[in-house]
């Protein structure tokens, strides 16, 4: 089965991984997990470039969980690992930046939150939409939004689910890198990771390695208050219905 996950290497040595199942529109199928974590191990096994860059689809980024999956956990058949996805990324010894030209949701928009630069796109929306489907967050969201958009903006999305555009999260104060025109990600994200590749490599590895070691602790204390949670939320008997009538058939 063909990756839905794809590398370039650039002249410069810049990796650029393309989430691209557009069957799926890029949600957090095995499918997708597992092809973006076989190209991440590549890079690092293969390729040690100085600097990754993530991006997805030109109108979604990533669209979070798939309704099976879900259900899946609401029934008690499945166990979460979407946490996975959010180690594998701060645990990169490359620099990652997220190039969210299209919409983010759920742990979509939290995969950006595990990279190490942002940019995101003025019309696009971006929300961490868990609880509209019955279900307290994951993958780090609890400890790690914040780091991307303040504390009290990411109160806002877990609780009631809203999506916010990039225009709206430009008018406050987030910690996002650049938020400008779709059009404009691409070229910006690869601007700064240009800058990040004339760098020593081996010195942009140390300062990785010493700039993740926060991120690592926050996702240990969300594993434990993340899964505990979910252990709760996802028994709730409502919550499987909530999940059904969330996703339009």
């Amino acid at each position: 089965m063909k990756n839905p996950v794809t590398l370039e290497i650039t002249k410069e040595k810049i990796a650029v991984v393309t989430m691209q199942d557009t069957e799926g529109q890029n949600v957090f199928s095995d499918y997708l997990i597992n092809g973006l974590i076989r190209v991440v191990d590549e890079l690092e096994e293969k390729h040690r470039p100085p600097v990754m860059v993530l991006r997805g689809l030109p109108d979604v980024f990533s669209g979070g969980a798939e309704k099976d999956t879900l259900i899946g956990l609401a029934e008690g058949k499945l166990h979460v690992k979407d946490l996975l996805v959010s180690e594998r990324l701060v645990n990169t010894p490359f620099p990652v930046i997220a190039a969210m030209e299209g919409h983010a949701v759920g742990g979509g928009l939290i995969m950006a939150v595990c990279c190490d630069i942002v940019v995101a796109a003025l019309e696009s929306r971006y929300g961490a939409v868990f609880m509209n489907m019955g279900f307290t967050p994951g993958m780090g969201c609890t400890t790690l939004l914040q780091e991307l958009v303040g504390p009290y903006i990411a109160n806002e999305m877990m609780f009631t689910g809203r999506r916010f555009k990039g225009k709206e999260l430009a008018g406050k104060s987030t910690n996002i890198n650049y938020i400008l025109p779709k059009i404009e990600v691409m070229g910006k994200a690869m601007d700064v990771a240009l800058q990040v590749a004339e760098k020593n490599i081996e010195s942009v590895y140390l300062l990785k390695y010493a700039l993740s070691a926060r991120k690592k602790k926050l996702l240990i204390d969300a594993r434990v208050q993340e899964d505990f949670m979910h252990r709760l939320s996802f028994g709730f008997p409502e919550t499987k219905e909530t999940i059904k009538n969330f996703y339009v058939e």
